[in-house]
């Protein structure tokens, strides 16, 4: 096992008290505001889901969206389509299109679910989801102002029947919990604010349990910090 010296330890703790002081002026100057489509793979026959979600939203919040989320019909059909947030969703809205819609006056903040959408497999290929805003609007009282988001496009992998759906790889590597593929003070500003409860989850949350004890807390902020560092 690597030992670190006492000065090396005492040096990381110093980084997290100054990350923890700094965590609202980091994420706000690297996180762009995002609304994106999952990924996922079944076999033909089967139902795969994937979600739609709004990620790094600063204040005051997102108040308005209207989200379309089109898909390529000789791969895929909608089978369900499940709101959040209080949201409606239309599976037919247009051809080949799902719409989602919604609005929260408080204003959503952070990264959240506005849907799930259940696509079914009827051939081996892949099929491409891509996101398209129509309202996509903060919270301002009295004139929500539009959000300048990007978008991210996702697919659904159909497979042949009787071949084991593939288990879903992380994205970037470890301690890489913002899906930048990058591992660095960023990232465990992010699992602070997780372990304190300021945010809800974290958008690739599977590479953040970096001692692979099964919990994601400081200690792990710790190690992302020694490895960005290069002392781990």
């Amino acid at each position: 096992m690597k030992r670190f010296s006492v000065p090396r330890l005492a040096a990381c703790g110093l980084l997290i008290a100054g990350l923890v002081a700094l965590i609202a002026v980091s994420t706000a100057s690297a996180q762009t505001p995002t609304v994106s489509v999952g990924s996922t793979g079944t076999n033909v026959g089967s139902h795969g889901e994937v979600h739609l979600r709004a990620l790094d939203i600063g204040a005051p919040g997102l108040g308005a969206w209207t989200i379309d989320v089109s898909y390529d019909p000789a791969y895929l059909n909608v089978v369900e389509c499940a709101p959040d947030q209080g949201g409606l969703c239309n599976p037919a809205y247009g051809e080949h299109t799902v719409r989602i819609t919604g609005t929260n006056i408080a204003g959503l903040l952070g990264d959240t679910t506005l849907g799930a959408i259940v696509f079914g497999c009827k051939q081996v290929g892949s099929g491409e989801l891509k996101v398209s805003l129509s309202v996509f609007a903060d919270a301002t009282l009295g004139g929500p102002r539009p959000i300048d988001a990007a978008m991210v496009n996702g697919k659904v992998t159909c497979l042949e029947e009787g071949v084991p759906t593939p288990t879903p790889e992380p994205v970037g590597k470890k301690g890489d919990v913002n899906c930048d593929e990058h591992a660095n003070a960023i990232d465990a500003a992010l699992v602070l604010q997780l372990t304190a409860g300021l945010i809800d989850g974290l958008p690739c949350a599977e590479n953040g349990d970096v001692n692979h004890d099964g919990e994601i807390g400081s200690v792990d902020a710790a190690l992302i910090l020694q490895m960005d560092a290069g002392l781990a």
